[in-house]
Order: structure tokens, then C-alpha cells, then sequence
């Protein structure tokens, strides 16, 4: 039920559907359809927020499933307090005083029972004596308005626990700032982990993130056992979200807000674990100030070269024979001003395994590698790399890391013992260290990987050859010899109904475009009357429709038709976020994007995806047209633009020309006037086109796979190819 006290809660689209269990199209389309939803009350107009109790209110009147917990309503209080940029300082100074009330509640609650100007002026300094191990730089300063949420936090920390509490409140403001806050993602975290061999470990061990950001890596540490954390961020709300996250969770922890490289706190420390995910792309890191660092024992990293910056420092920080993992961008294993130092991790023994990361759990671009290194100590230099392409599943690269690394006793993580023969799982690969201290010194993994592991290319070319030689089954069950035959219609059937009155045979018709009206049978005598799509959208039998300009395509909550979705006959793949005037497919649409000599047109079938650019919606009057007979006729109007008239000029200008369409070419573009039953007859025929086209185009993409699986598992031998290579 609503709570009528969080009057100041609101919530964002995304927000209604990630807490009514449903996407985000939904909501869009609850926003249209019903007029008693909830207006906007702030927020851009492009992501809105909403009052929590009225979005609830609605919920609860038409009988619609929607539970905020207690953790959720905090956050959405704190969205309906601060403005997005103050999210951050909001949570941190929540973060103190949850702190505060766990350690003092008595004097937290007492503080909460005054005024709220009173409270603002005195929680800081109260917060400050609670918990003094919280980090310095962060402002100190309450504002009034901020009070009420805190005493919300009290109470629902009261009863869901202070940890658990922040956790939500961090996760969510991290879900926010996706885009600014780089975090590593939890899957990450855990495999970093797992490698560093943290999980049931006896004894206290000590974990150090440079770079911690609002604290993922070590907050993954904690929960796998270790109590003594170490971090560092330039941030000062990230260091005080890390901080008061692990405190709360009662873990040994010591977070400084400062520059690691400039103002290093934490340079007397040698520990057990160093996680770390450092910015990349750093074009202003301090690399003159840092020339004389005593941590270049590898070499002076160049000024492109900010990431081994990072991968020294992090070294400089373990004891002998302490695992070292850091998340490095792609580009670093093989840029040419990097190429010493990589060389000399390698003789020295550092550099143990680079690991390419799932591509589905980052954003655009390539995804990173996992560098797992070690703090060279006595012995000899291990002979080999381990090489590979992470999946999701952690377990299984925890799997390679062990068959490579062989038995790691107990409380002594980061030992690495040679392998005996162990195999590898697919995916992973055995380098000889003289073998990448070559000219390029080059540690991608997707350089020395196959793509196709080998067990995959065993696994599943059967698979792929099932499903080709099954799309062959059905493509031929699709196109019998009988399949194309000649029309039984007459040109005296096919009786125009959404013709202009002075329609005319292709030679015949000029430019004009009056108004339509019913034409006779005897008008087509010898051949069907045609007609503009720009005649009938004038008459009402359609209506064309295009996106707004300002539609996204660069990523977001709504599913995005693209050009390319329609040209290749598939759904959307495209992600957008909500814009006024936006376009939702609705069933019975029709789609079209016009290319060189080429109209590609689909009837939508799935709704509630948002149109693209570049693609034209044509809405039908489905009692003057029927939308399949409409796609066909602008297909066969695209391959008659290189053959004959159909598209353009009616003089067939624009096949002389080449059959160049463009988009304002769509409207002069003439499809038969059919009565709508035979509209409905040929559209029939149409959509048993469409599925040939799709069987064609599903047979095709199996050919190819089928013929690039074969070549991969030749050239590794775990192929034979049957036959005489000559025979035809």
C-alpha cells in the first residue's frame, strides 16, 4: 500500500518497470492508453519522474502487481530530494549517518526528534566523532530538506539491517551513474575473486583496491571472507560510498580520497590481494610528476601508456608471490609504446595470465582483459602464460586458472605451482614466454585463442549442420515445383476500390493526385488501374509516419527499430530511451527503408517496439487496405525500379537512372488498386513470400556458419572433409 509519507518519493519510468516486474515499452504504453496515469512532477522530459504514492495509487485502483521495499522507497525519496548530480552526496552523508545510528542509536535518535534546521546543523559533527574512520575531503555540510530521509533510513535500517540498506542505495545510484561511475561488473568481481584465491582462506588477510571507485571489488572481497580492506579513490563521495558500505558490514577497513599515483596513502603497505580497476584513456595522469617513481621497475611507462602505470603501482603494493589482478582495456596487450615494459613483465615472471572478459557484460567498444600477475619472488621465472577468453561463468575460468596452475596449498594464495600435464578447458591456451618475446611482444588473447575452441567446433558443428540441412528441409517444403504458377486472377477481377478516379495503366498516369474515389471495372479492362502511396495517404487509406529527429540510438530501455532490422527481416535490435512524439509499433504496421534500387517492407507482428531512423510507418486503414498486400506491392515496386516502371517517374526515368530510390521518392511509389478481397488474395501470396524469404535468408546464414566452423576445425585438424575434391 502507499506510504503518504514519502510525499517527496518519485520514480522514473524505469524505475515503475523494474518494480511492477515488466519493461519498459509497458509502462510507454500505460502512459497512453490510460488517462488517469500519473503526470510527470519533474524530472526532463525525456526521463520524467513520477510521484511514488500517486504511481501506487494507480496500481492499487486497476489491481496491477507493483511492491517497493523498504530499501527501494529510501532511494526513491532520496531521487525526489537532490537532483541527480547531488545523488552522490546525498548517499555518502546517508552512508555517515547510518553509521552513526548503528553505533550510537540512543543519540542518532535523539539528534532525529529536532527541528530539521537543528538536526542539519548538528548531524555532521555528530557523524564525524561516530565515525571517525570515514574518509576526510568529503563536505560535511546537512541541508534541511535531507533530514527526512534520514529519518526514513533509521527506520527502515531498523528493520532490514544498516548494510543491507546502503547496499541497495549503492547499487541503485551505481545503476544511475552506469555511465560515469565506472564500476566493475559483479560477475567480474567475483571470477577477480575467485583467481585471487580469497574464498575460504584462514587468517587475515589484507586486500588493496587503488582505484575503488564506490567500492564493487572490495565489497566482493568482504562478502568472500576477507575483513582488512585497503582503498583509494580521487573521488571523495566514491571514497565515502566504499567506506561506509564495508564499516557497516563490520569490516576492517581504511578508505582515503586521494590521487593513488600523486598522493599515494597507502605507499608503506604491503598486502596479501591487490584488486583493481583503473580508469583507462587517461590523457592528464600526472607522468611527469611521476618520472623519479620508485615503482618503474619494469620501466618509465609512457605517456600513452597510463594503464601500466597503474599495473606497476599495484605491484608496488604486494608482498613476494602476491596475486595482482587488474582489468586492463584491450588495446593495452599490443599497443607499440607499451611493448618493453610488457616484455619485461614477462622475463620477470609477473605476468602469469591475460584473460579477455565477456563482451555482455560491458557497454559499447571493445570489452577489457583480465591481466592476472603475481610479485615476482625467489625461483625461477614460470615458462609459460596462460591465455584465454573468459566466459560468463566464472567457475569455468576458475577451472583453467587451476589446470594451469596446478594444487595451491592452503593460506598461501598466489602461490603458482607448474602444470603437470593438466589439460585446459576450451577456450585456453598454454603460451611459452619465448614465444610472445617477440618483435610485437603481443599478450591478446584473441590473437593467440581460436575463436572456435576446439571442443566447440566438435560440439557444434553437428548441431549446425542439423539446423542447416533442417532450414534446407524447410526451404524446400517452401518452394515445390507447383509453388509459383499462373494467377487465376483476371485483370477484370481485380476491381480497384482505393484508386483516384482517373487512375491509369503505368504509361498513362501523370502527376496529379486528386482526390481517390471508386473507379469501374471496365477502367481496367486489359490491366489494373495503379496508385500512389502518396494518393492514398491523401485519401486516408494510410498514413506515413517517420521518428522525431532527436531519436537515440545509442543505447537505453526501449527496443529500437533500425533500417537494418527491416532490411534483413528481423526484430528490433536497436536500444533507445523514451522522447516525446516517439513511434510505438503497433500489429498490422508496415515498415519500409528505401535503398539504392530496393524498397525492403515488413509487417510488424511483435508490438511495443519504438521506430527508427531512416524507417517510414506506413499506418493502414485496415478496412480500405490490407498491410500485407501493401508490403508486397512496395517490394515488387523495388525490384521493378531496375527492370521497369513502377518507382519514380512514370516514364521509367528512375530505372534508366539506375533505380536509385530516396526517401521522398516513397510517396510517388505505385502499387496495384485492388478491391480489398483481392487485396487480401495477393497478400496471402505475399506472406507466403515473406516466409521463403525468411527460410532463404536462415538457410544462407547456417551455410555460412557451417562453411566457417569447417574451415576452423580443418585448419586445427578436428575436422575431415568427406569425398573427392574434385568431384562436381
Amino acid at each position: 500500500m502507499p506510504n503518504d509519507g514519502d510525499v517527496s518519493a518519485t520514480v522514473t519510468a524505469s524505475d515503475i518497470a523494474r518494480l511492477a516486474g515488466v519493461g519498459r515499452a509497458a509502462v510507454s504504453n500505460w502512459r497512453r492508453r490510460f488517462v488517469d496515469f500519473p503526470q510527470p512532477v519533474g524530472g526532463a522530459s525525456t526521463s520524467p519522474l513520477f510521484a511514488l504514492t500517486a504511481v501506487e495509487d494507480w496500481f492499487d485502483r486497476h489491481d496491477r502487481p507493483f511492491r517497493v521495499e523498504v530499501g527501494d522507497r529510501v532511494w526513491q525519496q532520496i531521487r525526489g530530494t537532490v537532483d541527480d548530480p547531488r545523488l552522490g552526496e546525498l548517499v555518502g552523508h546517508l552512508g555517515g549517518f547510518l553509521l552513526y545510528h548503528q553505533r550510537d542509536r540512543d543519540a542518532a535518535i535523539g539528534l532525529l526528534g529536532e527541528a530539521d534546521a537543528a538536526v542539519a546543523r548538528l548531524v555532521g559533527p555528530a557523524i564525524e566523532r561516530a565515525a571517525p574512520d570515514l574518509p576526510v575531503g568529503f563536505p560535511p555540510i546537512w541541508e534541511p530538506d535531507w533530514v527526512p530521509v534520514a529519518r526514513s533510513a533509521a527506520a527502515a535500517a531498523d528493520r532490514d539491517g544498516h548494510g543491507a540498506l546502503f547496499e541497495v542505495l549503492r547499487v541503485r545510484y551505481r545503476e544511475v551513474y552506469s555511465r560515469q561511475v565506472a564500476e566493475t561488473p559483479p560477475a567480474v568481481a567475483e571470477l577477480m575473486v575467485g583467481l585471487a584465491g580469497l574464498r575460504g582462506r584462514p587468517g587475515k588477510l589484507t586486500v588493496l583496491d587503488s582505484a575503488c571507485g564506490v567500492g564493487g571489488l572490495l565489497e566482493a572481497a568482504r562478502a568472500a571472507g576477507v575483513r582488512r580492506l585497503l582503498g583509494q579513490d580521487i573521488d571523495p563521495t566514491a571514497a565515502r560510498i566504499t567506506a561506509a558500505g564495508l564499516l557497516l558490514h563490520g569490516a576492517d577497513a581504511r578508505i582515503v580520497a586521494a590521487d593513488s599515483l600523486l598522493a599515494d596513502a597507502l605507499a608503506g603497505e604491503r598486502v596479501d590481494v591487490v584488486l583493481c580497476g583503473p580508469p583507462s584513456g587517461q590523457r592528464s595522469w600526472p607522468h611527469d610528476e611521476l618520472v623519479d617513481s620508485p615503482w618503474w621497475g619494469y620501466g618509465v611507462p609512457p605517456r600513452s601508456e597510463p594503464e601500466l602505470a597503474w599495473v606497476q603501482h599495484c605491484l608496488a603494493h604486494g608482498r613476494r608471490g602476491a596475486p595482482v589482478l587488474v582489468i586492463m582495456p584491450a588495446a593495452a596487450a599490443s599497443r607499440p609504446a607499451g611493448r618493453r615494459i610488457r616484455a619485461n613483465l614477462l622475463r620477470a615472471g609477473a605476468l602469469r595470465a591475460v584473460l579477455g572478459l565477456p563482451p555482455d557484460l560491458f557497454g559499447a567498444g571493445s570489452p577489457p582483459d583480465l591481466w592476472v600477475l603475481r610479485v615476482p619472488g625467489d625461483g625461477a621465472s614460470p615458462a609459460q602464460v596462460l591465455m584465454g577468453l573468459a566466459s560468463a561463468d566464472p567457475s569455468a575460468v576458475e577451472g583453467a586458472w587451476s589446470s594451469f596452475t596446478g594444487s595451491v596449498p592452503a593460506g598461501e594464495p598466489g602461490r603458482v605451482v607448474e602444470p603437470g600435464g593438466a589439460g585446459l578447458p576450451p577456450g585456453f591456451r598454454r603460451m611459452p614466454v619465448a614465444d610472445l618475446l617477440d618483435g610485437e611482444v603481443d599478450l591478446s588473447p584473441r590473437r593467440h585463442v581460436p575463436v572456435y575452441p576446439a571442443s566447440v567446433i566438435e560440439r557444434e558443428f553437428p548441431a549446425v549442420r542439423e539446423e542447416f540441412l533442417a532450414a534446407l528441409s524447410s526451404l524446400s517444403a517452401l518452394t515445390p515445383l507447383s509453388a509459383l504458377t499462373p494467377s487465376t486472377l483476371t485483370p477484370s477481377t481485380l476491381t480497384p476500390s482505393i484508386t483516384p478516379s482517373d487512375a491509369s495503366s503505368p504509361a498513362e498516369a501523370s502527376d496529379s493526385t486528386p482526390e481517390p474515389a471508386a473507379a469501374s471495372e471496365t477502367a481496367v479492362a486489359t490491366q489494373p488501374a495503379w496508385v500512389t502511396v502518396g494518393e492514398l495517404a491523401k485519401s486516408g487509406a494510410l498514413t506515413v509516419l517517420t521518428a522525431p529527429l532527436q531519436t537515440r540510438t545509442d543505447g537505453g530501455d526501449l527496443p529500437l527499430l533500425t533500417a537494418a532490422d527491416v532490411r534483413r527481416g528481423r526484430g528490433a535490435s536497436g536500444r533507445t530511451g523514451e522522447l516525446p512524439g516517439m513511434l510505438l509499433l503497433r500489429s498490422g504496421d508496415v515498415v519500409c527503408a528505401v535503398a539504392v534500387g530496393r524498397i525492403a517492407a515488413e509487417v510488424i507482428d511483435e508490438v511495443g517496439a519504438v521506430l527508427g531512423p531512416k524507417v517510414a510507418l506506413l499506418r493502414v486503414d485496415p478496412d480500405r487496405l490490407d498491410p500485407h498486400f501493401l508490403a508486397g506491392s512496395l517490394r515488387a515496386a523495388g525490384y521493378r525500379a531496375v527492370g521497369g516502371p513502377g518507382v519514380g517517374d512514370e516514364d521509367g526515368a528512375s530505372s534508366r537512372s539506375g533505380g536509385t530510390l530516396s526517401r521522398p521518392d516513397l510517396r510517388r511509389v505505385r502499387i496495384p488498386a485492388l478491391a480489398l478481397a483481392a487485396q487480401r488474395e495477393l497478400g496471402a501470396d505475399f506472406r507466403r513470400l515473406g516466409r521463403l524469404a525468411r527460410s532463404v535468408r536462415e538457410a544462407a546464414e547456417l551455410g555460412e556458419e557451417i562453411i566457417r566452423v569447417g574451415y576452423l576445425g580443418v585448419a586445427d585438424g578436428r575436422l575431415r572433409v568427406c569425398g573427392d575434391p574434385d568431384s562436381r
